[in-house]
């Protein structure tokens, strides 16, 4: 028993006569000092008055909890709500008033009662009042007194230690026992579906371990995890009883989660967080815990995230996650599942499964995207560890085949695809919550897969600019406006936020512009005229085809006045094709020449950048080489004054920079607050405006990990990868090239 002494000490004081000093029980919170203090009152039975002065801001308060305390079957919060009323009640029945309780608690008979004052550090009053006041008990009217308090907290006030020595005589520093806690914390359960025996009793020394190995010192944390747990069993797991090891390794997975998230592990808060990131959760990172090599976290990480971060219990999803699992595994299970989790097969077994998923992927029967990719990655490893015997490019050959019979026969649809891939809510890094198959030659397949859908999006893009010239043909306004304002449907493709008007056959487009009336004109100008704002500035660079457009519009007008055709190309088309220039060049001007004013912001954001937006793709080591916390504002100047970058400027506000000489971008970088609002697309149209200004044909840069995908969209190509050595850390990027 770790505080066993303290327990041995308090029999010893409280049969003292007259100590005339208070003992002090002090530990951080959650340590459990309330824990002890409320078994040692079973053990003082009713000798004793308990007051939390958690919260407390008057002395008239302390007093109406020392009536409570002491009768507790008289006094309570229906019959002392004020205290005049409180006087008038209790003068009747224990002749005594509030009035003489500031006094002398002889009234209520406390003088052989020892007073127990929880919670100091969080009381509103003035700690050395608050503990002057209590020394009245101890000095004057011969209490015994126990203080609970996080003496960490005390430490901070003003004249503490004066009043410490004078009142205090014995201080004890609590120690956490889990243990006891645990089997207190149990008694507190429902315990509806027998949680209790079934499952925690049993699991107590690997619950208690993982708590230990959390370094987490807080029984609070251990209380609440057990709660939420039981929760979690009786509304889902109850049903899946029969599967004991699944519901150990989701306890073990519950429970390592709750304890790190509760320590703050910016790790797994991080993974918990990227809404990019797998389904499926490895703990192997956490080696801490020790568990064996293929555990993990079997429901998807944002079912995770909703039930230990939200506490929101998706029942329909997580028991589908469960049921995909490895441990629903039976005579029915398809092959290619079976064959995810070969780690557990035995060698004719793995053998035969492999054969069976090769032969249907060879028939092209996987026919979903997410699953034949899954099959692919799978195909892919097993020839990569040398378990599949089979030529690499003859594989690969197969899968591209296949792949692109699957969009030919229209089994793939682009759209449907680029929903996956764009939609926050999935992710494009598993299927069915098993994750893809990770190895060099999947890392080929994803790029061979970006390759054909970005060729795919293109194709799409030409067929939708016909479609454009054709609504307007058939004046089906319609058509226009779904596909230049977009149907609010995710699913769907459109144009609403992708500069694609400079591709159009501005000579066909024209001359349907003509030959259609004055209505479809309107939707069509109207449509234009609405497409250019802020936060659309990746749309800003269709100002080559809008001033082409123009340009053939006013020599048409020129030549033919006094036709209908001409006054509605003017009033609908030219109209609004000028006032959607005016406001792209005005809102160009929000991306200025170098300011001495913003020296020092620019490398204040630059840091901030990096470690706010690279950290899922860079280690904390690698982020400190490439910026380093401890900015040196005289290096940056002299950098600045000689490379004058371009800035961005939102509502007086810098919200990214970029440098640019000759051919090459450096130092592109938007405040993490400010992704996906245009800034960076406004940035580099700039810069497109620059280098066809001095006829550059070419523009480079070396693009980071997390940069790569936003240069990949506005048509940058690989042309190596690079590890770059700063501080003793290898840092990645990519060098990329642009034909203009």
């Amino acid at each position: 028993m770790p505080n066993q002494h303290i327990t041995e000490f308090l029999n010893y004081y409280i049969k003292l006569p007259n100590p005339q000093y208070a003992v002090l029980l002090k530990g951080k919170w959650g340590s459990g000092k309330t824990y002890f203090i409320n078994q040692y009152k079973k053990q003082l039975k009713k000798k004793y008055i308990y007051v939390s002065l958690y919260g407390v801001s008057s002395y008239e308060e302390i007093e109406t909890k020392f009536l409570e305390s002491s009768n507790p079957e008289l006094f309570n919060k229906k019959t002392i709500y004020a205290s005049v009323l409180a006087k008038a009640f209790i003068s009747d029945k224990i002749q005594g008033s509030l009035k003489e309780i500031k006094k002398s608690l002889s009234s209520l008979n406390a003088k052989e009662k020892i007073l127990i004052f929880d919670d100091i550090e969080r009381c509103s009053l003035k700690i050395v009042d608050l503990l002057g006041y209590i020394n009245n008990f101890v000095e004057h009217q011969a209490f015994k007194v126990i203080l609970i308090a996080n003496e960490e907290e005390l430490d901070k006030t003003d004249k503490y230690k004066n009043i410490k020595e004078k009142l205090i005589g014995k201080t004890f520093e609590f120690k956490t026992n889990p243990s006891d806690a645990y089997d207190s914390f149990l008694s507190e359960l429902k315990n509806d579906k027998s949680i209790k025996e079934n499952i925690l009793e049993k699991e107590k020394s690997n619950i208690l371990e993982f708590f230990e190995k959390s370094e987490s010192n807080n029984l609070r944390a251990l209380r609440q995890s057990l709660l939420d747990y039981e929760r979690f069993y009786d509304e889902v797991l109850i049903k899946h009883f029969e599967k004991k090891e699944m519901i150990k390794d989701i306890l073990y997975c519950f429970f390592i989660f709750s304890f790190e998230i509760r320590q703050g592990n910016e790790e797994v808060l991080a993974l918990l967080n990227d809404k990019q990131n797998s389904n499926f959760l490895s703990l192997s990172s956490l080696s801490k815990y020790k568990l064996y090599g293929d555990f993990n976290a079997i429901i998807p990480i944002v079912q995770w995230k909703e039930i230990l971060l939200n506490s929101n219990i998706q029942k329909e999803s997580i028991t589908e996650a469960l049921k995909n699992s490895k441990y629903y595994i039976d005579e029915n299970t398809p092959s290619w599942r079976k064959l995810s989790y070969f780690h557990n097969l035995a060698d004719d077994e793995f053998k035969v499964l492999l054969e069976d998923v090769f032969q249907k992927f060879k028939l092209n029967e996987y026919k979903d995207y997410k699953h034949f990719k899954f099959v692919a990655s799978m195909l892919l490893y097993f020839q990569e560890k040398e378990l599949f015997s089979i030529e690499f490019e003859k594989l690969f050959d197969l899968i591209k085949i296949n792949f692109e019979a699957l969009f030919d026969e229209n089994n793939f649809n682009i759209e449907d695809i680029y929903f996956i891939i764009k939609d926050i809510r999935i992710s494009d890094s598993s299927y069915e919550n098993i994750a893809y198959f990770e190895s060099k030659n999947f890392e080929r397949l994803e790029s061979y897969i970006n390759k054909v859908l970005e060729e795919r999006k293109i194709l799409k893009q030409k067929k939708d600019l016909e479609k454009i010239i054709l609504a307007i043909k058939e004046k089906d306004t319609q058509i226009l406006l779904d596909l230049l304002e977009g149907k609010n449907d995710r699913r769907i493709l459109d144009y609403k936020d992708k500069p694609i008007m400079n591709y159009i056959n501005i000579d066909k487009l024209f001359k349907t512009l003509i030959k259609t009336d004055g209505l479809t004109m309107s939707y069509f100008g109207e449509s234009i005229k609405d497409r250019y704002y802020k936060e659309k500035e990746m749309l800003f660079e269709e100002d080559i085809f809008l001033k082409m457009l123009l340009k053939k519009c006013e020599d048409y007008i020129k030549e033919n006045k006094g036709k209908l055709s001409t006054h509605n190309l003017n009033e609908r088309i030219v109209k609004n094709l000028k006032i959607a220039l005016s406001q792209i060049e005005k809102m160009k001007n929000e991306i200025i020449s170098y300011n001495k004013n913003y020296s020092k912001q620019i490398p204040e954001l630059f840091t901030n950048i990096i470690h706010n937006t690279c950290n899922k793709d860079y280690t904390k080591e690698q982020l400190n080489a490439w910026a380093n916390p401890n900015i040196d504002y005289e290096v940056w100047e002299k950098r600045l004054n000689k490379t004058k970058p371009y800035l961005a400027i939102l509502d007086e506000k810098l919200v990214g920079f970029t440098e640019f000489y000759e051919d090459y971008i450096d130092c592109f970088y938007v405040h993490h607050k400010y992704q996906g609002q245009g800034v960076g697309n406004a940035l580099l149209s700039h810069l497109l405006n620059q280098a066809k200004q001095n006829k550059i044909k070419t523009l480079r840069v070396d693009a980071s990990i997390t940069a790569k995908p936003f240069f990949e969209k506005h048509g940058f190509k690989e042309v190596k990868k690079n590890y770059v050595k700063r501080d003793n850390q290898d840092l990645i990027n990519y060098s990329m090239t642009l034909n203009i």
